[in-house]
């Protein structure tokens, strides 16, 4: 009967150790939020002669997510466990375009919507940093002028950069960057 008895114990003290044993988590860390568009500055009203509508830009799938996405290996993305946008990535780089146009082109006002003006609609084909450390960012933009008799005209963009700090933080200064560079590119088609 004591044998019992301590048998009983000693199983009790084992199936509470477990338990507890299982009970006891890592706290994961906490997830870090990136703004794409971190510095804007205040645009003021223009009295330009033209009006352009940029309109959001488009995504892939794999960047309609919150998380940061890197590129591992020849054809493999991987997603951010604890590093996300702060809000949705076509969003922000339409804002962050918009800003960029506004601010480098007097005589015109780049509008998120206009009826009866010029429109540029851009497409993102790939937008990422990779585990070699570089950031790449290419995809086409359409520019469907307001005079229907000029046809719509499509531009391809391709653009890499090498990162200089490791880590998202740095990741995400240098998308921000290449995203310059595309509004650069839009600006000189509408000149044309």
């Amino acid at each position: 009967m004591l044998n019992f008895t301590l048998y009983k114990l000693l199983l009790l003290m084992s199936i509470t150790i477990g338990l507890s044993a299982c009970g006891t988590t890592v706290q994961a860390p906490d997830t870090t939020y990136y703004l794409f568009d971190a510095n804007p500055v205040a645009q003021l009203s223009k009295e330009a002669k033209t009006s352009v509508m940029l309109d959001i830009v488009s995504l892939p799938d794999y960047l309609k997510t919150s998380q940061l996405v890197m590129k591992e290996g020849d054809n493999q993305l991987i997603k951010a466990n604890y590093h996300s946008w702060a809000d949705g990535l076509g969003e922000a780089m339409q804002r962050a375009l918009l800003n960029d146009l506004n601010a480098s082109m007097a005589e015109t006002e780049w509008l998120d919507f206009c009826r009866k003006c010029t429109k540029v609609k851009v497409t993102i084909e790939h937008f990422y940093p990779d585990r070699n450390g570089e950031v790449l960012l290419s995809g086409s933009f359409r520019v469907s002028k307001r005079n229907e008799q000029t046809p719509t005209r499509i531009f391809r963009f391709h653009y890499t950069d090498t990162l200089e700090k490791d880590g998202y933080a740095g990741a995400v200064k240098k998308m921000r960057a290449l995203s310059k560079k595309l509004s650069h590119d839009i600006s000189n088609a509408i000149v044309e």
